[in-house]
């Protein structure tokens, strides 16, 4: 078995929500990059081997391991290396394991018919865990970008980028930093990320003029 040791930060991307018409382009296009995508029966078992049932967490000997890792330990084969392991899901498996945060090279995909089912999906999806932090939308459509902002109650809404990078401010001009405040959608003092002016005390004194 091999034993690679990764880290996923909580930035990173967990669930992903595809419209119809560009499913079977988007699956061959991760298959390509090392993504595997389960079978039914893989799905059902997968759960078992990985979460804590109690917790619906990761199980400790998962915690950093690669996707060749899970699959080899969850008796999950292909005739290639694993990268990505990403688990077709559906409406009412948004509340199980596979629709919350799961820091593990595994990610959920719900295919929707169209961009408005696609942004009443994604607000479920941080209902159950995650409200305030971030959200990525893949899109040219310059009005769908303005209506994920509007309606998605996240504090970084990301366009074209990836989540773990773009989260933390690489590359998309967010103040670089590693804790994210999610305000009150998730009950944090800010929508900032937080760097050293949050450590500050500033003194003012001000005049009535």
């Amino acid at each position: 078995m091999i034993d690679q040791h990764i880290g996923i930060i909580c930035g990173s991307e967990n669930n992903l929500v595809v419209v119809a018409s560009i499913r079977d382009s988007f699956i061959k296009m991760v298959e390509a990059y090392g993504a595997i995508i389960l079978s039914a029966d893989e799905k059902n078992r997968l759960p078992t081997q990985v979460f804590d049932p109690d917790t619906r967490s990761l199980k400790r000997l998962i915690i950093g391991k690669s996707a060749q890792f899970i699959t080899e330990f969850a008796g999950i084969r292909r005739d290639k290396d694993i990268r990505l392991i990403i688990v077709p899901i559906r409406q009412h498996e948004l509340q199980g394991p596979y629709g919350h945060e799961k820091l593990a090279p595994i990610l959920s995909l719900y295919v929707v018919n169209d961009e408005a089912e696609g942004i009443q999906v994604c607000k479920q999806i941080l209902i159950n865990q995650g409200r305030g932090h971030r959200a990525v939308i893949y899109t040219q459509n310059e009005e769908l970008m303005k209506q994920f902002g509007r309606e998605i109650e996240a504090s970084r809404i990301l366009v074209n980028t990836p989540a773990s990078q773009g989260c933390i401010g690489i590359g998309i001009g967010l103040t670089p930093s590693f804790t994210l405040g999610c305000r009150t959608f998730g009950g944090n003092s800010t929508t900032d990320n937080v760097s050293y002016i949050h450590l500050l005390n500033i003194k003012r004194l001000a005049l009535n003029l």
